[in-house]
């Protein structure tokens, strides 16, 4: 995915502070809610912490260069139905489909809303979104049954996977007018999501502004940190290369020192150096220390890379979680951890990026930072993508013919997401509404500029070990984990996944 830069939308922001936008009376304030409907925002007209771009010396939107966009034939498709599959969870559903708009709409739900308009009207298609709690049922069924049932599925990344394993998606490099070395399609996720002979059955790319917004981050309250006298900024450590994680343990058993918990050890009332999730810093250290799950190298599989140093930052990791008494985790989640944050029970958390959206309305001084590198050696602060994000697929018994149209609405959707919509998500409602200070914002695209999708994070049996390792200490060491599990995930890995470069007999 292309750096996203800031210069067309800062000229949007100043439209949008001095023209006030039609049925929004007052800007919504930022509250938390659960994720699955999806926290709220201010709207760029009203908020009083926007930006001001007249600060940004490089903005020129007269010699700006305009992006291409994709080269699309100009056909319409008489009013036909374009059936999107998805899971029915609010917040991942209108990242790509808002079906209307009220006066509480943010301006990402008008943007979404306005590219799916756009597209209906230029293609003459209709959209009908089919809301599924079970996709991966329903699309395996739907695989034996009749040629195009949907045109889209759009599911839980690692569910995706066991679609794709189950031998039901369609190869996308089949899809004629999806150029896949396009800006707008990660380039980063084809390649690790690409069978070793080279079919892929899932992308993502800027169709999906939460693939930015699912990547893992570092939040630590700047209150606490002023109030110890001797401690570096964060954000210099992360500019000189010193974001380590011995500085990190050094930074959580400092100011867990410094704070008034109760003593008890109880998540929901003792206060925390550092509170982690699973899913967060408990999967997330093994690319800290620059190992990936699973690695397809020299023609075979390799689980996990750099197994001795894997092992090792495992080993410091829960060291830190379990034995210092400064810092906790709760396996299920980070909902428990952004509680302790707001209430200032806990000085680091863990969680998504999108977390800035419920902290933003707070009475809350707050900052933003990727994971400290585990040794200075590894070359980038290394961020995975939250295998929890919207994966697209198309049905493997998806006709030539539709296949032609679909490759069409799907370029043009990733087109105008890339164009549109992610730009207002990252440049503005992230950047200038959600982030407090500049360092937060250069952060983040520190965080942007690293992220990586690991195969092994999405194909679910790999990943579980590394969760077990770290949730249940008392299973042993990661190498003892592994051991005997290698060659079996290996043989599983020949048996399901490059299994799909074999075509099935006629």
């Amino acid at each position: 995915m292309k750096k996203l830069i800031f210069r067309a939308f800062l000229l949007l922001l100043a439209l949008l502070m001095v023209i006030p936008l039609a049925a929004c009376q007052e800007a919504p304030t930022p509250q938390e809610t659960d994720p699955v409907t999806g926290p709220a925002e201010t709207d760029p007209a009203t908020d009083p912490e926007g930006t001001d771009p007249e600060k940004d010396p490089e903005t020129d939107p007269e010699t700006d260069p305009v992006e291409e966009g994709p080269v699309l034939p100009d056909v319409t498709f008489g009013g036909s139905e374009f059936t999107i599959l998805i899971r029915p969870d609010e917040w991942y559903v209108e990242e790509l489909y808002v079906k209307v708009l009220d006066t509480k709409a943010t301006s990402v739900q008008r943007a979404v809303y306005q590219r799916m308009s756009d597209i209906s009207s230029t293609y003459g298609v209709i959209f009908d979104v089919i809301k599924d709690s079970a996709v991966r049922s329903t699309v395996a069924s739907a695989a034996k049954g009749q040629a195009d049932a949907f045109d889209l599925v759009v599911d839980h990344g690692r569910y995706m996977f066991s679609s794709a394993v189950g031998k039901n998606f369609y190869d996308w490099n089949d899809l004629p007018y999806v150029d896949l070395s396009a800006d707008w399609w990660s380039q980063d996720a084809i390649r690790e999501f690409s069978t070793p002979g080279g079919k892929l059955f899932m992308a993502v790319g800027d169709i999906s502004y939460l693939s930015v917004g699912n990547a893992c981050a570092i939040w630590f309250n700047k209150d606490m940190l002023a109030d110890v006298e001797g401690l570096a900024s964060p954000y210099d450590l992360v500019r000189e290369n010193k974001w380590l994680f011995d500085t990190f343990e050094e930074y959580v058993i400092t100011l867990d020192a410094n704070m008034d918990g109760d003593g008890t050890g109880n998540e929901n009332t003792d206060s925390f150096g550092f509170f982690g999730s699973g899913w967060g810093v408990g999967v997330q250290m093994l690319y800290s220390a620059g190992c990936k799950i699973l690695e397809w190298k020299n023609d075979d599989w390799s689980f996990p890379s750099k197994k001795d140093v894997a092992n090792e930052a495992l080993f410091d990791l829960r060291d830190l979680l379990y034995s210092s008494d400064a810092a906790t985790l709760n396996p299920d989640g980070d909902g428990v951890a952004r509680t302790a944050f707001k209430d200032r029970r806990a000085a680091f958390v863990d969680g998504i990026v999108h977390n800035a959206m419920g902290y933003a309305g707070l009475d809350l001084n707050y900052g933003l930072l990727p994971y400290p590198k585990y040794r200075k050696n590894v070359q980038e602060y290394y961020t995975v993508v939250s295998a929890g994000t919207n994966l697209y697929g198309v049905m493997r018994n998806t006709s030539e013919e539709n296949a032609e149209r679909i490759s069409i609405i799907l370029e043009a959707m990733a087109w105008e997401g890339h164009d549109k919509v992610l730009p207002l998500y990252y440049d503005t409602v992230l950047s200038y509404q959600a982030l407090k200070d500049e360092e937060s914002i250069e952060m983040l695209h520190i965080i942007h500029d690293s992220l990586i999708w690991d195969f092994g994070y999405f194909y679910s049996k790999a990943c579980n070990v590394f969760y077990e390792c770290v949730v249940h200490p008392e299973s042993g060491s990661l190498l003892k984990a592994v051991e005997g599990l290698e060659e079996a995930t290996r043989q599983d890995l020949y048996d399901t996944w490059n299994a799909l470069d074999v075509e099935e007999e006629e």
